[in-house]
């Protein structure tokens, strides 16, 4: 048995995954509106999930605005906050965030949304250019992390 096991690994590697599905997403965003995912199809989009009161959040945000800078690329930060509007306003004026802020929903919060468990916070999803996840980071960011893009 181990030799067919054996015999069978020794062939051509498996074929990738399939892909994932695009991501679909609507969420409140923190400025009025909504924020659809599916409007920046064409685009490299990082989503950071993430909430007001962590530190590491804090550290992300201006390597989030540096990558927001980029033509071919948008950053969507999701609070995670119970408090919503009420408090993702002071966070983002005292950082000088300028990237898009949406509100997540109880659905998202407990892990029901299109990315999943929430288990890190801060964590990172990177979707391409279809909306199809490539890339998740359940940890803060560093440099380096998404130059790659």
């Amino acid at each position: 048995m181990l030799v067919l096991v054996v015999a069978a690994c020794a062939g051509k590697p498996p074929p990738p995954a399939a892909p994932s599905r695009p991501v679909s997403l609507v969420l409140p965003a923190a400025d009025g509106g909504e924020v659809e995912l599916s409007a920046y199809r064409g685009k490299l989009v990082i989503l950071h999930v993430f909430t007001t009161w962590s530190i590491e959040a804090t550290g992300d945000a201006p390597i989030l605005d540096a990558a927001d800078a980029a033509d071919d690329v948008v950053v969507i930060g999701i609070a995670l906050d119970l408090d919503g509007y009420t408090v993702v306003a002071p966070w983002r004026k005292a950082l000088g965030v300028h990237y898009l802020i949406a509100v997540a929903d109880d659905a998202f919060r407990t892990g029901g949304g299109p990315l999943g468990s929430v288990n890190a916070v801060p964590f990172t999803v990177i979707l391409d250019r279809s909306g199809r996840i490539t890339k998740r980071i359940d940890r803060p960011l560093v440099d380096g992390d998404l130059d790659q893009l």
